[in-house]
């Protein structure tokens, strides 16, 4: 099922677990439905354990991931246009989903980074991306500033910053540093 298409219910729970989650990762099902707006019965009808909830959450993470990947992809621009839009749309996934930026990979998510690296690669072959940093350095550059960034846009004692700002932000760094010819004067070739 693609987001746009989930069970309102589900997709309430699973927005609401996952920022309750990310928050007090000892939370109950209780706050989660209060979050959710919803009876516990709801929440339990639809995830029957905290497992299949938080493995749900990291499920349809991955599906927006690869949704996103695969419009990023299909605009036809190049490698660094397409990560700039790839970075914008993850952005606002890490902010839909934040307890996925503090749980390890899945299977599902380790082909979609493995596409990513790809992308990475061929902008590399092209000459678009600079070829001098190894594509995973890259690659954990980009997501460790979206991790970054995004746990920052959370911080309650800062000023709140949408997922758009820091999407948009990070790939205007990010991108901008991997493209050919950007580098600092003195810095080893």
């Amino acid at each position: 099922m693609e987001p746009h298409q989930l069970g309102a219910p589900h997709r309430r729970i699973l927005l609401a677990a996952a920022r309750v989650l990310a928050d007090d990762p000892a939370a109950s099902m209780q706050q989660v439905a209060d979050e959710a707006q919803l009876a516990r019965p709801t929440v339990y009808g639809c995830y029957p354990t905290r497992v299949a909830l938080v493995e749900a959450i990291g499920h349809e993470a991955a599906k927006e991931f690869a949704a996103a990947l695969g419009h990023a992809r299909a605009a036809g621009d190049g490698a660094a246009a397409t990560l700039a839009r790839l970075i914008r749309e993850l952005a606002r996934i890490g902010a839909d989903y934040p307890i996925v930026l503090q749980t390890p990979h899945t299977q599902d998510v380790d082909g979609l980074v493995a596409r990513v690296d790809e992308l990475i690669e061929d902008g590399q072959a092209a000459g678009e991306l600079r070829g001098d940093v190894a594509s995973d350095v890259l690659r954990h550059a980009l997501f460790g500033a979206l991790s970054a960034g995004l746990r920052l846009a959370r911080d309650p004692e800062r000023p709140q910053v949408d997922s758009d700002v820091v999407g948009t932000q990070i790939a205007a760094v990010l991108v901008e540093g991997m493209r050919v010819g950007v580098r600092e004067k003195g810095a080893p070739a």
